[in-house]
């Protein structure tokens, strides 16, 4: 404020000067209220803005004269409170970090992916080595070898001001000061048309910057500048010609009203993008799919796949393999593996057991390219050794065989000649410790079996002692069994007496029978459960006792 109240004052003490210097035309009066209205602040303060303003607009030397002032007290400023000046500046200056850091992690990723997808080829050894000698990097390098040429970027400029109407890039991740390029391209224009002409419709059409050259096209409002990366063909002309031309065409109006607003020209960009050529060389991108490393790569992982599927089918098969065996009664799988060649497996096998080596067929497997060891055992286990009765004492149809406890028992329609030979195969089945009859098979053997006397008596005939004792065996067995049962021992008579007399007689020779089964010492206290019955004479009458045999349920 002091400053600023002391170039007032200094500027009043220059005005008053200057008016005492005036001469006196109306009047001491008139004077002197011409010296009040310069002279006092107040006054002042209403005119000096005005005055700034015009003389900024004139030249700089104003501008000149108040930036030291300018700069001192903002460094006051700075040291008295730093706060005020930063809070100023933050809508600023954190857009602008946020936008340098992602321009420049952008330019990171997209020279990091150029650089993978060569870094790994023979050719990118080679292109490596290159940029070592050459001093350039690697990504720039890639880019000299893979393209003959690209449009890198196109300006619209406008013909008589020289300003930037439209910027289009290859690249979207780079930001150029497209401006300044635009006013650069411009001047030297200017230049070469001032030094160099020969005649006045002499025009700059390019010109070479290092690895660039740009190449200019005209319309009557407007200028085409290309800047070209490479080798580009004269035929690319063409196209810049066909864009300022519709550019020109469609927007001819607004080049006729323009006043600066660049929007307007938004709506040639489609045709600026549309510059934006390039060509690669064909020989590179035909060797980057054929090149050796990638013909490798792509037989390996073919190989690989190939390799893959095989081992997961053989898997997959060799697995079920197992499971199938480990799940069979009388196989022990000791050890398995699964080679690439040979598969191997070995262990214990019942000769009653199935033949590992049969189903492998089952599984897709080959009995050629598998390895088997089975070496021979008993398996004690309940159902083998009733698989194994049943393997050696073939049991006919009508016959059930059960295992339980060492005891090996035969249920259902048993004839006499199996029985007698499965009571004699019995003991060599491992496990089995006894073989016997069961419930119904004993009922329907007793059942079958008659005991013959001679006709008129009750003496048994000759040949029958034999048919009792087997009788006796299979009563003793059925006394075994723990159930309750009862048999009815019934006497027959033939038609050659009388009515009484073969009753009494039938019964008689029932009453025979059970004398002779009781004889044995288990079935001594077992009287009462025989029933003796005296028929008589019937349908089938003969001399003879019959058995009914009656299980409870």
């Amino acid at each position: 404020m002091k400053t600023a109240k002391k170039t007032s004052e200094e500027i009043s003490s220059i005005v008053s000067d200057e008016v005492e210097n005036i001469p006196l035309q109306n009047g001491n009066d008139e004077l002197a209220e011409l010296r009040r209205l310069l002279v006092e602040p107040e006054q002042v303060g209403e005119v000096l803005p005005t005055a700034i303003t015009q003389s900024s607009q004139r030249d700089a030397q104003l501008s000149k004269a108040t930036l030291p002032l300018v700069e001192e007290n903002i460094r006051q400023s700075v040291i008295r409170n730093p706060d005020v000046l930063a809070e100023a500046l933050f809508p600023a200056i954190g857009p602008a970090i946020r936008k340098a850091i992602a321009e420049a992690l952008s330019q990171m990723v997209q020279s990091l992916n150029q650089s993978l997808e060569h870094s790994i080829s023979p050719k990118g050894l080679r292109w490596r080595i290159q940029a070592w000698q050459t001093g350039k990097s690697f990504a720039e390098v890639v880019m000299l070898n893979s393209l003959i040429y690209r449009v890198e970027e196109v300006f619209l400029i406008h013909r008589d001001t020289g300003g930037l109407l439209q910027h289009v890039s290859a690249n979207k991740n780079i930001s150029e000061d497209a401006d300044m390029v635009s006013a650069m391209l411009t001047a030297i224009q200017d230049f070469a048309h001032d030094s160099f002409k020969e005649t006045e419709n002499a025009q700059l059409d390019s010109l070479q910057l290092n690895d660039f050259s740009v190449w200019l096209e005209r319309s009557p409002d407007a200028i085409l500048a290309a800047v070209i990366r490479g080798n580009a063909p004269l035929q690319l002309r063409e196209i810049f010609e066909e864009a300022i031309e519709a550019i020109q065409f469609v927007q001819r109006e607004d080049f006729e009203n323009f006043e600066g607003d660049t929007t307007k020209f938004e709506k040639s960009r489609p045709m600026l993008d549309n510059c934006l050529q390039f060509q690669l060389n064909q020989e590179e991108k035909e060797s980057r799919i054929f090149s050796p490393f990638n013909v490798l790569a792509g037989v390996l992982g073919l190989v690989l796949l190939v390799f893959g599927f095989i081992y997961i089918r053989d898997y997959w098969r060799w697995s079920n393999y197992l499971n199938r065996l480990k799940t069979e009664q009388g196989i022990v799988v000791v050890e398995s593996d699964l080679g690439w060649w040979k598969d191997s497996i070995s262990g214990l096998r019942d000769p009653s057991a199935i033949n590992p080596v049969e189903i492998l067929g089952e599984y897709g497997l080959q009995t050629k390219n598998v390895e088997s060891d089975w070496r021979a055992f008993q398996d004690l286990s309940p159902q083998m050794i009733l698989q194994r009765a049943n393997k050696v004492l073939q049991t006919p149809e009508g016959v059930k065989l059960s295992f339980e406890n060492g005891i090996l028992t035969a249920n259902g329609n048993v004839a006499s000649n199996w029985l007698n030979e499965a009571k004699k195969l019995s003991t060599a089945i491992g496990g089995v410790n006894e073989f016997r009859l069961g419930d119904e098979a004993l009922k329907t053997k007793i059942e079958s079996n008659s005991v013959l006397f001679n006709c008129g008596t009750v003496d048994i005939s000759d040949g029958q002692s034999v048919k009792i004792s087997e009788i006796i065996k299979d009563v003793e067995l059925l006394a075994d069994s723990g159930k309750n049962w009862q048999i009815e021992v019934r006497g027959h008579a033939d038609s050659s007496g009388t009515m009484d007399v073969n009753s009494q007689i039938s019964q008689q020779r029932a009453e025979k029978i059970v004398q002779e089964l009781v004889k044995s010492d288990k079935l001594k206290t077992l009287v009462q459960s025989f029933k003796t019955i005296g028929i008589g004479v019937s349908e089938k009458s003969d001399c003879k006792v019959d058995f009914k045999v009656n299980l409870a349920k």
